[in-house]
């Protein structure tokens, strides 16, 4: 059938029409009006400079039921594009969230790394000078006890 369509059972060609300025017109659907799915022939310029209105049905009229149906399934299918735009800018949200926290995490654990590290040289420092304490408490003790023993065994110093 080399590009053109049939419209009616008896299998003979319809020529493609021309639109009022003689430029063959394409079959287009329409989707935005009493008859969603059915197709037509329109101008190929519609929309662009030329403004032709050229219109020709291609398919017969359908049953009012058809045209009831796919009204509710386009309705159907822009709910369904609606929920899915909603579903997206909820990941989206979530995904940027998910990011805020990672980023407070890796802040956080920055900031616990430098206080451990703190807390070990506090440590540090600490057991220095518990040794340093520890060291000078027994030269003390030692004091002592040299002082005691001087005191208590006196001895005679040569003179």
């Amino acid at each position: 059938m080399q590009g053109s369509s049939s419209i009616s059972s008896s299998s003979v060609e319809a020529p493609t029409p021309h639109c009022h300025y003689g430029v063959r017109s394409p079959i287009r659907t329409a989707w935005k009006c009493d008859y969603p799915g059915r197709r037509f022939y329109g101008c190929s310029g519609y929309g662009t400079s030329m403004k032709c209105s050229f219109f020709q049905w291609y398919d017969p009229a359908p049953p009012a039921r058809y045209a009831d149906v796919i009204r509710r399934l386009l309705e159907t299918n822009e709910g369904i594009r609606s929920e899915n735009t909603k579903l997206k800018k909820t990941r989206q949200e979530l995904l940027d969230e998910m990011r805020r926290l990672q980023q407070s995490v890796h802040e956080t654990t920055a900031e616990l790394e430098g206080a451990v590290a703190a807390s070990m040289a506090m440590e540090d420092n600490m057991l220095a000078s518990v040794a340093t304490t520890r060291r000078r408490g027994v030269v003390i003790i030692v004091l002592i006890s040299v002082i005691v023993l001087l005191f208590f065994f006196p001895t005679k110093v040569a003179s």
